[in-house]
């Protein structure tokens, strides 16, 4: 029996060396590295990183592999919010608004009538953009924590007024990833107002990935001002 085993196993072997003997080193090497790109595009699909389809609503910079492009990709989901925010919790951050702007039956109107702060010097002098680090909903700075001390202390004041949140991104990268990034960057706004203390029901958050440049062109100067969150204003 054992002699018989070994027969098959040796039969076995001679038949798969045989067959792979009718291919090159570059076949092998080809299906490698077909193998590890469908396995890449395997795992952007889980992280919602495909195409060109718009995600609305809701990491830190990556080593470039050498020759590719460099633009806003591949940055972990997981903790993020966690990690813009440590002090919210579990269940503030799932909070959503009760109404849905827009909505029929809703008070508040679709985000069409709210104001763009720009209209109004009171609102312009509060209302200032939030600006972003590449690849990064991480809000940093004294200047970015000044700008939302000061709305969170205007909405304190005005407990009738309403915020959309928008999360803006740079040129660079895939309309899907942008749409994701800019959706964390407008929620780690609205988690750092309502750990001031603002009502989470009054904040709303949109994503326009990189649809709504501030500024058209490249460079990083062009894009730093093109990473933001902006902000528009209703008030019953």
């Amino acid at each position: 029996m054992k002699r018989l085993f070994k027969s098959i196993v040796l039969l076995l072997t001679i038949l798969l060396v045989s067959a792979g003997c009718h291919r090159s080193s570059d076949d092998v090497w080809n299906d490698t590295q077909s193998a590890s790109r469908h396995m890449a595009r395997g795992i952007k699909t889980l992280c919602g990183i495909h195409g060109e389809s718009r995600e609305i609503n809701s990491a830190d910079e990556f080593d470039d592999e050498p020759g590719r492009a460099n633009y806003e990709q591949d940055f972990d989901f997981v903790g993020l919010d966690e990690a813009a925010n440590p002090r919210i919790s579990g269940s503030e951050n799932l909070s959503q608004p009760k109404e849905t702007p827009g909505e029929s039956g809703s008070p508040i109107p679709g985000i069409e009538a709210f104001k763009n702060p720009a209209s109004s010097p009171e609102l312009a002098a509060v209302f200032k953009n939030v600006h972003f680090d590449y690849n990064s909903s991480l809000i940093k700075g004294d200047d970015n924590l000044a700008i939302l001390s000061r709305i969170s202390d205007w909405l304190k004041s005005h407990p009738n007024a309403y915020i959309f949140v928008e999360g803006h991104c740079d040129s660079r990268g895939p309309a899907a990833y942008n749409f994701a990034l800019g959706a964390n960057r407008s929620n780690a706004v609205r988690n750092t107002l309502i750990n001031d203390g603002v009502v989470y029901d009054r904040i709303f958050t949109i994503s326009y990935g990189k649809e709504q440049p501030l500024v058209e062109g490249e460079g990083e100067e062009i894009w730093k001002i093109n990473r933001r969150a902006q902000f528009k204003v209703y008030e019953k």
